[in-house]
């Protein structure tokens, strides 16, 4: 059993189908007996992620920024962060893997945290991003221009999954945790 940290959107976004690789993140979360790690909130897709963990019998641990305190959802259990870094510091440490989905800048601030953390060796946890429907395409792009102009080694590529769908991001961090 897996304590997997979801980075995702405080909002729905544009298409059902954010919301649908919400959902089914949580159930493969909560069927394969796993903790779900996450912001804390009960908005957007953070929220669909939590509801669908639980209702598939998995525990949710929400790390929740004393300035959003109003947003707690009914975690199983609720951490309290100073702020928005110290919470990105406790969802690491809890965290044993670390899976992306689409969000704004705040979740593309919490991945970006996460690889570089991995890339400094300060962690070994498995990082997926999941590109639904290629809305990572251009951050995909943008890591292969970084190696391209030699600004990172390429071989933090094998630090970091790239996957169109969930089930494919469980696949990876469940064979990374055997």
């Amino acid at each position: 059993m897996a304590n997997i940290c979801v980075f995702c959107a405080s909002t729905n976004g544009s298409d059902a189908v954010y919301q649908d690789v919400a959902a089914q993140t949580g159930t493969l979360i909560g069927k394969g007996g796993h903790t779900l790690i996450y912001g804390g909130s009960n908005c957007g897709l953070m929220g669909i992620v939590a509801r669908a963990t639980q209702a598939a019998g998995g525990k949710v641990v929400g790390i929740l920024p004393n300035i959003f305190s109003d947003l707690a959802q009914g975690e199983d259990e609720l951490v309290r962060a100073e702020d928005l870094r110290h919470r990105k510091a406790l969802m690491e440490v809890r965290s044993d893997a670390f899976m992306g989905l689409p969000g704004g800048i705040g979740t593309l601030d919490e991945i970006a945290d996460a690889l570089v953390s991995a890339y400094l060796g300060i962690h070994k946890k498995p990082i997926v991003i999941v590109n639904t429907h290629g809305f990572y395409r251009h951050l995909l792009a943008h890591f292969e221009q970084i190696y391209t102009a030699q600004f990172g080694r390429p071989s933090a590529r094998d630090l970091y999954h790239f996957v169109e769908e969930p089930v494919q991001g469980m696949a990876v961090i469940e064979k990374c945790m055997r």
